[in-house]
């Protein structure tokens, strides 16, 4: 293993940490939030000191990184990035603890948006701005790899390669600076233009800044105790349900759109989601709970099939395991929802299918391409997507068993298994709002940031990379 190429890529995402820390020192010393201005001094300095250590050590070899190097830097940035956004936690007046903060910040970076802070209204604004700037990053780092390493040809695991935009980036890390800077871009604007739609609705320039680092991440942290407080009418709803959008469908689609390269023939992944999306909407509304208001059924929908989670639903009839079953179809391959994915379920359904058919008609020719595309779904595809799948049923099984150790009922258990592995934060919209991370046990805290960062990066490419190490070729 080439440990300075590892060390390289970790110390450019250690430098993001710095530049998010310059943002929170300018805003507190703008707006005067100066008691916890040393704790982002410190991450500054620390992420600094890092970064450029680690970047120093592998400028030389930064070309010579092979996959299981890749997945290695994957599975280390989810570890060390959350600790160095852990440090504001640990230093400010909250007296937060530091597998308190560490559990806030790897919730945060993994857009799962659990907290151990119970009265976020009682939180500095610097300290919200952080808790969401570390979503933000997290999705962009997600979309990095996914991209790059775990959806390539190669490794198979998010067979992103099968659906249009993900072929660009199969020698990502060979080519890191065109990748990057495309996918930073994208991700950057789309960030601007959710935040002034949200400016367009009247919410305050802030909670815009917060939420659009939670819509485009796919994130569950809120700058609130409660949603409502700042998203009232159903106009804002229904803003905020277009915006989750953003996690569900493709990556490159809207910028597909603006550069006239966009094609039906290759957006068959979005077509499905789209048509999903509004069949669930009309069913919920017309036959379940028609008393609702329209616009929160549609944020209801999007919000977790985006694998987000932030809700302002309040209707008395029951859907929550029917909203955590839509949390792990997820989005498209290619986006920074959380989930099993929805490309996934339809290869393995559309297999399976395939398979009966056979049975009945051995002769006739089987049709193993993806959607109307061209692409071809082939053996390895449904083999891995078979064992994420039994992979996620058996992390449900260990995680619950661990949560009810911790007097959590099994039902609460089960649910709460199930959001952690599909990174959805635990709302009332599955029933789990009045949950308190906080009163939670050390070893079930340490249990749930092992899984949020597993089900993240997913299990099998951690199993991958301890099989290539085990057994080299």
């Amino acid at each position: 293993m080439n440990y300075k190429s590892v060390l390289f890529f970790l110390g450019i995402n250690s430098l993001f940490v710095s530049f998010f820390s310059i943002l929170n020192i300018l805003y507190s010393i703008y707006f005067d939030f100066v008691l916890d201005l040393n704790s982002y001094l410190i991450t500054l300095i620390t992420s600094l000191i890092i970064g450029s250590s680690f970047w120093y050590v592998g400028r030389n070899s930064s070309k010579n990184i092979t996959l299981v190097d890749q997945i290695t830097f994957i599975v280390l940035s989810f570890f060390l990035i959350p600790l160095l956004f852990s440090i504001p936690y640990f230093f400010s007046i909250y007296n937060i603890s530091l597998l308190n903060s560490y559990f806030e910040s790897v919730s945060g970076f993994t857009t799962t948006g659990f907290t151990i802070i119970e009265n976020v209204k009682n939180i500095d604004e610097p300290l919200l701005l952080w808790r969401s700037s570390s979503q933000w990053l997290g999705g962009l780092f997600f979309l990095l790899a996914t991209i790059g390493t775990i959806g390539s040809k190669q490794i198979k695991i998010k067979p992103a390669y099968l659906i249009s935009g993900g072929a660009s980036g199969r020698n990502f890390y060979n080519n890191f600076n065109y990748n990057f800077i495309k996918i930073f871009f994208i991700y950057f604007f789309s960030t601007v233009f959710v935040i002034f739609l949200y400016s367009l609705i009247d919410v305050r320039l802030l909670d815009a800044f917060n939420l659009a680092f939670t819509t485009i991440s796919s994130g569950g942290f809120i700058p609130t105790d409660n949603l409502s407080n700042i998203i009232e009418t159903n106009l804002q709803v229904f803003v905020l349900s277009i915006t989750l959008l953003f996690p569900i469908f493709n990556f490159f689609l809207i910028h597909d759109v603006i550069t006239r390269q966009f094609s039906f023939r290759y957006h068959q992944e979005d077509l499905h989601l789209a048509s999903l999306i509004i069949s669930l909407v009309l069913l919920i509304y017309f036959f379940v709970i028609p008393n609702e208001e329209f616009a929160n059924v549609v944020f209801a929908i999007t919000s977790s099939i985006s694998t987000s989670g932030i809700t302002t639903y309040s209707s008395n009839v029951d859907l929550s395991l029917f909203f955590i079953l839509l949390t792990i179809v997820g989005g498209s391959l290619i986006s920074t929802s959380s989930g099993f994915k929805y490309t996934r379920i339809y290869i393995l359904l559309k297999i399976s299918y395939q398979e009966i058919h056979r049975l009945v008609k051995p002769i006739n020719v089987i049709d193993k391409n993806l959607y109307n595309s061209e692409a071809k779904i082939d053996d390895q595809d449904v083999k891995i997507a078979f064992l994420v799948f039994i992979s996620f049923i058996i992390s449900v099984f260990i995680l619950s068993g661990i949560l009810t150790l911790d007097n959590l009922t099994f039902e609460n258990s089960f649910k709460l298994s199930i959001l952690t592995l599909t990174n959805t934060v635990s709302s009332a919209l599955y029933g789990m709002d009045s949950l308190s991370f906080f009163d939670l046990n050390n070893f079930t805290k340490m249990s749930l940031i092992l899984f949020m960062i597993l089900s993240k990066i997913e299990i099998i490419a951690v199993v991958y990379l301890i099989k290539r190490s085990i057994f080299r070729e």
